[in-house]
């Protein structure tokens, strides 16, 4: 699992939990901060690193090489920060566990009240608060302000007010409570910090304030994708959701997938062209859109960038030749059997679109489960506990 063989044995004060994902640039400067603050404290450092291109993961193991307090787990058959974040938690020795981003915004200066808010004073959870006092989210534009508020508005509606800063991702979590409240928490999760406090039973909270900093290398993670996945996650936590949210993203792709499909076809048959010809525009038309929605909104853990953009759009294209067979195939055959099915657009275009419903199941467990799943990626939803108690 790791690539680091000097791994540590034995308790230690504190475990610092660091998911990474293209921060080559970043993670030797923040290697070098954790170090210089924690020198009073038994510790260590867990990077969980999805495999980076930019080859981050490296760079962790060169350092790990001369010093064993900073651990590698390169993960090359799963994706995803939350479950990045419990796969280093699981791995982690220390009585106080901190999670942090690995872009340098989250301040390493308060981790040592951290670990006192939660070994000293016996809190379950410390939040580093970007709104508790002394907090303050930096130079974020009023819009990126406007557009926390209301995650923050939607947390506590849903959840309840189970901190002030609940879409924070730098937290601290003492071992005992981890190990109460880590088989009910959704790894697939959004914020997993959510996760712990919602899942919990009554936890002993407290928040420690600090300035939200600057990235200075790499590209943010945020995106529309995420933003569904957020509003899923607080579905998840409220009500008990059944559904992977990848599904969700995949069905949602798919329905405007099967509009663009239907249109291109309804447009082509409508300027007196075959039937034959018109399903081949609309499923091609619908390929198009369909990949280019589930690269870059359903599987972004797993997104497609460059030449390889390129290639996985072949890729996807030879899986899809199913569907355009399958849509063919119906067609035909209720047209054979019903011929007077084709004099009216009504039959015609309903007897299409029960095609195109046979062809997106089909689509969704190849591309699933094959297409991007071959790089690790999972739809199947992690078997957990129902929330325990509502704040």
């Amino acid at each position: 699992m790791s690539d680091n063989t000097s791994l540590l044995v034995g308790e230690r004060d504190l475990s610092v939990v660091i998911p990474s994902y293209n921060e080559a640039e970043n993670i030797p400067v923040l290697l070098d901060r954790l170090a210089a603050v924690l020198q009073h404290l038994d510790y260590e450092i867990i990077v969980v690193d999805d495999d980076s291109p930019d080859g981050t993961w490296q760079i962790v193991q060169a350092i790990g090489a001369s010093d064993p307090r900073v651990r590698l787990i390169r993960r090359t058959a799963v994706k995803g920060l939350s479950s990045a974040v419990v796969a280093g938690l699981r791995e982690s020795v220390g009585r106080c566990m901190v999670v942090m981003d690995a872009d340098l915004q989250h301040d390493e200066q308060i981790i040592p009240a951290m670990y006192q808010r939660v070994i000293a004073d016996q809190h379950d959870v410390c939040v580093g608060s970007r709104e508790a006092e002394g907090g303050s989210y930096g130079t974020w534009s009023y819009s990126r302000r406007i557009v926390s508020a209301g995650a923050r508005m939607l947390a506590n509606l849903a959840l309840g007010r189970l901190t002030r800063d609940p879409m924070s991702g730098f937290f601290a979590l003492s071992h005992t409570y981890f190990d109460a409240t880590v088989d009910k928490v959704n790894p697939q999760g959004f914020k997993i910090l959510i996760e712990f406090l919602a899942r919990g039973k009554n936890p002993k909270v407290c928040e420690l304030g600090y300035e939200f900093g600057n990235r200075l290398h790499g590209q943010t993670k945020l995106n529309s994708s995420v933003a569904i996945d957020y509003l899923l996650a607080l579905v998840d936590l409220r009500f008990g959701w059944f559904v992977p949210h990848q599904f969700v993203k995949f069905g949602l792709v798919g329905l405007l997938g099967s509009i663009i499909n239907f249109l291109g076809f309804a447009t082509v048959q409508g300027m007196g062209f075959s039937v034959t010809l018109a399903v081949l525009v609309g499923v091609e038309l619908a390929i198009i859109w369909t990949y280019l929605g589930n690269n870059f909104f359903t599987f972004t853990p797993m997104t497609f960038r460059g030449r390889d953009l390129a290639i996985g759009f072949l890729h996807y294209q030879a899986v899809c030749c199913y569907g355009l067979v399958v849509q063919l195939a119906v067609v035909r055959l209720v047209l054979s059997e019903y011929p007077a099915m084709s004099n009216s657009l009504f039959t015609l275009y309903l007897t299409y679109l029960v095609a195109v419903v046979f062809a997106a199941v089909g689509n969704f467990f190849l591309h699933s489960y094959y297409t991007w799943n071959r790089n690790g990626y999972t739809m199947t939803r992690p078997v957990r506990s129902p929330r325990v108690a509502s704040h």
